[in-house]
């Protein structure tokens, strides 16, 4: 029998409630435990009530990442940022977590796995098979990996084509997109030492004016002032929240506790958040950040992984 680390231990007391635990069947048994967190979730307006979204609602029961609601690696964002790239093999369900791992690559790899110097390390990304994540609550519960890669929780679509004639009778040729970060967040940062102990959340639109340089991203994000402020990412699991309220208001939650509101930027688009998105959970580096994990973390199996507890999402239905 396997030896079960701390960590996986942990999830797994936080899997199973008072000795029960789910299986999957056809009568909603498998959303039992989401039904009874909807107590949990922020007051809904007058005749509403909050609902369970099956699509991006997951306990992470069983043997294997299901594969009727998830890839276990993004067709989204394929390769992934360097130095790191993206494996299924990182990717398991174990005693009631998704886990995502992070490894070393011997030998070093180009984009798609093909030969090159592109790629030395590898995490994971798990990616919805629907994209049609629109308004609504959405939560994890999540243990980032004590490491200098990242753990996140966030939604994004692909570019929507909009085409118009200007004043001058030109066609004018535009792509836009949105990337709504839930929660990003490391264990062990070295830039910005305190970027693990920040709720950290980003609203990103993306504009592509076909023929012209592309301008920046219109972002807005979590406030500096230590309303985000949290608990180490990386030393116990938390939960990260998000209420989806319309296409310009965004509030964001810790462990059940409302922490700050973020307006996304309308400098492209009057109400820029107003299309659906998929799911994505993933592990990367990022180019800002110096340090890369050394080969002690990689190797300890207590310190190489995220573990995903559970994703929970919510609709808002008439009562």
């Amino acid at each position: 029998m396997k030896t079960i680390s701390a960590s996986l231990a942990l999830c797994v007391l936080c899997a199973v409630l008072g000795g029960r635990t789910l299986a999957r069947t056809d009568n909603g048994r498998e959303f039992r435990l989401a039904i009874e967190h909807v107590h949990t979730l922020p007051k809904p307006p007058a005749g509403f009530k909050w609902a369970v979204n099956p699509d991006f609602t997951d306990e992470f029961e069983g043997e294997e990442l299901d594969p009727a609601k998830w890839y276990d690696k993004s067709p989204y964002w394929k390769n992934g940022r360097p130095p790191a790239t993206f494996k299924a093999y990182n990717v398991s369900v174990e005693k009631g977590c998704l886990r995502i791992k992070n490894s070393r690559l011997d030998p070093t790899e180009g984009n798609d796995g093909k030969p090159g110097t592109k790629y030395s390390l590898a995490g994971g990304a798990v990616a919805s098979k629907s994209d049609q994540a629109w308004y609504g609550y959405y939560e994890v519960r999540m243990k980032a990996s004590p490491t200098p890669m990242s753990s996140t929780f966030w939604l994004k679509n692909l570019p929507k084509e909009i085409r118009y004639v200007d004043e001058d009778g030109k066609l004018v040729t535009e792509t836009h997109r949105q990337e709504l970060d839930i929660i990003e967040t490391m264990g062990a940062p070295t830039r910005y030492p305190n970027w693990g102990r920040q709720f950290n959340a980003n609203t990103h639109y993306g504009l592509r004016v076909k023929g012209k340089p592309s301008p920046p991203n219109a972002s807005a994000g979590s406030p500096r002032d230590g309303r985000n402020a949290i608990a180490p990412s990386s030393e116990a699991f938390h939960t990260y929240g998000l209420w989806w309220v319309d296409a310009n208001t965004m509030h964001f939650y810790y462990d059940g506790k409302f922490l700050f509101t973020v307006h996304p930027s309308a400098k492209y688009n009057p109400q820029p958040f107003a299309r659906p998105m998929y799911m994505h959970m993933v592990t990367e580096t990022y180019s800002w950040e110096p340090s890369l994990p050394t080969d002690e973390m990689l190797n300890d199996e207590t310190k190489n992984s995220t573990y995903y507890d559970w994703v929970r999402s919510y609709v808002l239905v008439r009562e």
